[in-house]
């Protein structure tokens, strides 16, 4: 069969894809990833097919000019649930994310993509959780289509606090902003709305079942494997640490979207090197040219790959990126996290809070001593990494990609039109 990826253009949402795009492949059937023209090099550099449709979006200046007005009411997405919105707050959220998030990264999508659907016509579609583009060209062609997830998902947990709402309202106030904007392009060529285009015929989820948010989609549960793109294994890696390795990031991908990393760096460097550790401080070259000094115990490194990293840790922190979680939660590594109720940064913190394997501290609460005290937690007391090994061994037990790629094509076979 043929298999369309489509994703924004972010190297953040394309890694988690490719996994499961390289078990595609390897079974046989033909792949592709669709996304803005921004992102071929990084699906090429995968060896993965790379198709680019429509126009690059100016989401990441957006970002950067209004990133200390990220935490707000209407982009806490954090908790949905009935107890924590009413009608109208769940409206404004709607409105909000249709109109400064999902049509700037879309629209410019949409046609293009629906172009180059009608001359391959793919048998399935898999779609990033925010690329509304992927449904809408799937039902255009008549393919069969799902969510792949790297997230928590409250998308669709919010879309069903959003439903319910709706429903309590008389008929002349049941407005539906997704409708509004996906059913008009659905319209225009020939195609209907329905839920499907929101959440997907099914969700392939790559958090394990014990920590996602409580969900009534239909799930497809698979094993996250960590993947950093093209890569290479540091000599200094291959020596094992004396000492409790601490790993720190303020993310990449995060640093490269919002102009900056969300954690002062420098100066948690400055406070890690003052404890019996060993620190691997992974920077960008900006953030490590604000180091005054490197401490003893420090290693400054502008790149090195979690994946081979990470099984070398005794602790990891960072801003709650799903590169840095995932790749700790699949090595078992207690994870200290500092972030803000964005996106879904603020649910990969609590994940460790509510699992026991490790610390949420909020941005606006992280200073030298909670980084001491916390990290010091993580390093000596043992029931975080036991914790962190159940996580492991969750995942570990999830259907693999290449498991699910005859679920896939079953799933394919019975719900394209």
């Amino acid at each position: 069969m043929r298999v369309l990826f489509v994703t924004l253009s972010d190297r953040s949402h394309l890694l988690p894809m490719v996994p499961l795009a390289w078990a595609l492949s390897a079974a046989g059937h033909e792949v592709r990833v669709a996304s803005s023209p921004a992102l071929v090099d990084a699906v090429r550099s995968t060896g993965l097919t790379a198709v680019a449709v429509g126009e690059d979006h100016n989401f990441p200046e957006l970002l950067a000019r209004s990133r200390d007005s990220l935490e707000n009411p209407l982009s806490d997405w954090s908790t949905p649930t009935l107890e924590t919105h009413t009608w109208e707050q769940v409206l404004a959220k709607m409105k909000v994310s249709v109109m400064f998030s999902h049509r700037i990264y879309n629209d410019p999508m949409i046609p293009g993509l629906i172009a180059h659907a009608r001359h391959w016509r793919p048998d399935l579609v898999l779609w990033d959780p925010v690329t509304y583009a992927g449904p809408v060209a799937a039902r255009v062609v008549g393919a069969a289509h799902a969510r792949l997830l790297w997230s928590f998902d409250n998308h669709s947990a919010m879309r069903d606090v959003f439903l319910t709402r709706r429903a309590e309202q008389p008929p002349a106030r049941r407005e539906d902003p997704m409708e509004q904007w996906l059913g008009a392009h659905l319209d225009r060529h020939g195609a209907t709305f329905d839920e499907e285009v929101v959440v997907g015929q099914w969700t392939v989820d790559q958090i394990p079942t014990s920590i996602q948010l409580p969900l009534t989609v239909e799930r497809l549960p698979v094993r996250h494997l960590p993947y950093n793109g093209p890569c290479e294994i540091p000599d200094w890696l291959r020596e094992p640490p004396r000492r409790p390795r601490v790993v720190l990031t303020p993310g990449m991908s995060a640093h490269a979207a919002l102009g900056g990393g969300l954690l002062p760096a420098a100066d948690m460097v400055g406070t890690l090197g003052e404890l019996d550790i060993e620190v691997v401080a992974a920077l960008p070259k900006d953030e490590a040219a604000k180091l005054d000094k490197i401490p003893d115990n420090t290693r400054v490194v502008d790149f090195v790959p979690m994946h081979a990293l990470l099984p070398t840790a005794a602790a990891l922190v960072h801003h709650g990126g799903f590169g840095s979680w995932g790749a700790a939660l699949v090595n078992a590594v207690p994870q200290l996290i500092s972030t803000i109720r964005y996106a879904d940064w603020w649910n990969r913190a609590d994940s460790l809070t509510a699992s026991g394997s490790g610390i949420a501290v909020h941005a606006d609460d992280l200073d030298a001593d909670v980084l001491r005290d916390g990290v010091r937690r993580l390093v000596h007391d043992p029931s975080f990494r036991d914790r962190a090994e159940r996580l492991r061994a969750e995942n570990h037990a999830t259907p693999s990609p290449h498991d699910l790629v005859p679920v896939l094509e079953k799933l394919t076979a019975e719900r394209r039109r």
